[in-house]
């Protein structure tokens, strides 16, 4: 598993690796029982402090993500991709209430607003598209 970190980004350093492992538990790249890369090698190859590693480890151990067998290494729990399911729809929910409300403060109409959606839905699905090709030409 790689993750990335992005130095530019405002977002903390542990919540960068946070969501990589969110992401890797949403699309089915890591599983139920799967072990994590040990703190050493995140921090490594991400080029972090092992704390920052260790801290973004206790976070999602605390979401119920992933749970750490004392001399063993951490794990991807049981109920994980559940969870993390949940997560992503109640995250939906905060999002679409945004953005109603921000489409409603801009005076524009639903359909409008739909549209939008429709498009960026069908965007992101010609992107992944493109690189599932480009994937399978490697």
């Amino acid at each position: 598993m790689f993750i990335d970190i992005d130095l530019s980004n405002p977002k903390p350093t542990y919540l960068q690796i946070v969501d990589a492992v969110r992401r890797a538990i949403a699309t089915g790249a890591l599983e139920p029982g799967d072990k994590l890369p040990t703190i050493r090698e995140v921090a490594i190859q991400a080029r972090v402090n092992r704390n920052t590693v260790s801290r973004s480890y206790l976070e999602l151990e605390h979401l119920g993500l992933v749970y750490n067998r004392q001399g063993s290494g951490c794990f991807v729990s049981d109920e994980g991709p559940q969870r993390e399911r949940e997560n992503r729809g109640s995250r939906i929910q905060e999002l679409a209430d945004e953005l109603v409300l921000e489409a409603h403060l801009a005076d524009q109409a639903v359909e409008e607003t739909m549209k939008i959606i429709q498009q960026s839905a069908e965007r992101l699905q010609n992107e992944s598209s493109n690189r599932a090709k480009g994937h399978t030409n490697e």
